[in-house]
């Protein structure tokens, strides 16, 4: 007769029957689908104001994050800060960066541009739970949770209308009673193809990203026993993320349109806008009307949700503001600022 087999997740010597971690950032998480979507959220007011359709640019001090190629297109150096309390106070969003653009490299190296950055989302809420004598469910403490993203990130040309992007990343996870460390790679790539239309391409985690858990896996037969023994990992699926950028400057104003997508292969089907198959496409479109490249309007739609903001940018310092609408969940604010030198 056939055996069957049950997989069993041990963290503690404690018996947790309980992990509430909520993410709010799709209707549900399954598995390894949903284990990269702690950085999914953005960073920037700029980038959030414009429904993070910021693939093909325009960019900032955050360049390094929506596409590293297109630190290419910077000039100077530039420190970048964000804090958001994002979906209300549910979670913490914060984001520094440094971008060096400022040419300092050999001529000969390929490398024009570098940064490095770190990303943080984070907050409370999970409940560690045992049974007591009734095999009844109850609290024992609540721990918090959070996601850090280590990031070193480079760019440099191929051609003279093709930049190139790649961005090496560190994953530490914490969830209360487990904590992971994974490794991950992106990249991106510019294509100007005429004065006022840009092209971008970024694939995010495009070596399959994981993430590997303190804690070990059991394989159980039926009657108890253990078979097999193992570290917890969570691979973490490429994203395509295809951008355009149009643009034009008439006498002090500039009006920028922008469009990006976020093409998975992991079967999310309702969980994204639109899916056929394993194939699921979610959209991003954003519009900017700056005067005198030193004050900022701002609109867009990320992933269905309204967004909206502005900026300014003074005497090499940059000031943005971003606000998201959510049906289910509270509005989320976000301010970022940056100094160019």
């Amino acid at each position: 007769m056939k055996s069957e087999y049950f997989l069993k997740f041990t963290t503690s010597k404690s018996s947790i029957l309980l992990l509430s971690f909520l993410l709010a950032i799709s209707g549900s998480a399954i598995a390894a689908k949903y284990s990269g979507e702690a950085f999914s959220l953005g960073v920037g007011g700029r980038g959030l104001a414009l429904g993070g359709a910021i693939v093909a640019g325009p960019f900032d001090g955050t360049a390094a994050y929506w596409n590293p190629a297109g630190m290419n297109r910077l000039q100077g150096r530039y420190v970048t800060a964000m804090h958001a309390e994002t979906f209300g106070s549910l979670l913490n969003h914060d984001f520094v960066a440094y971008t060096d653009a400022n040419r300092s490299l050999p001529e000969s190296s390929r490398v024009n541009a570098f940064g490095f950055y770190i990303y943080y989302l984070g907050g409370g809420g999970i409940k560690i739970t045992q049974l007591n004598e009734f095999e009844r469910p109850f609290v024992v403490r609540e721990e918090s949770h959070g996601d850090w993203l280590f990031t070193a990130a480079v760019s440099g040309k191929i051609i003279s209308k093709i930049d190139f992007g790649l961005a090496a990343k560190i994953i530490y996870r914490d969830i209360g009673t487990e904590s992971g460390i994974g490794l991950t790679v992106d990249a991106g790539a510019m294509y100007q193809i005429h004065e006022y239309v840009n092209l971008g391409l970024m694939v995010t985690d495009i070596t399959t990203g994981f993430i590997r858990y303190s804690g070990n896996t059991e394989l159980l037969d039926t009657a108890g026993n253990a078979v097999e023994r193992g570290s917890n990992t969570e691979s973490i699926y490429p994203t395509v993320k295809p951008g355009l950028k149009l643009e034009y400057t008439y006498a002090d104003f500039t009006g920028r349109a922008l469009a990006s997508a976020d093409i998975r292969f992991e079967g999310l089907k309702t969980a994204a806008q639109f899916w056929s198959g394993e194939i699921s496409l979610d959209s991003h479109w954003g519009w900017e009307l700056g005067y005198k490249e030193a004050v900022f309007g701002r609109a867009g739609f990320d992933i269905g949700r309204f967004t909206a903001g502005g900026g300014v940018d003074i005497r090499k310092i940059t000031i943005d503001f971003a606000y998201l609408h959510h049906d289910e969940l509270d509005e989320t604010f976000r301010v970022s600022a940056g100094y160019r030198f």
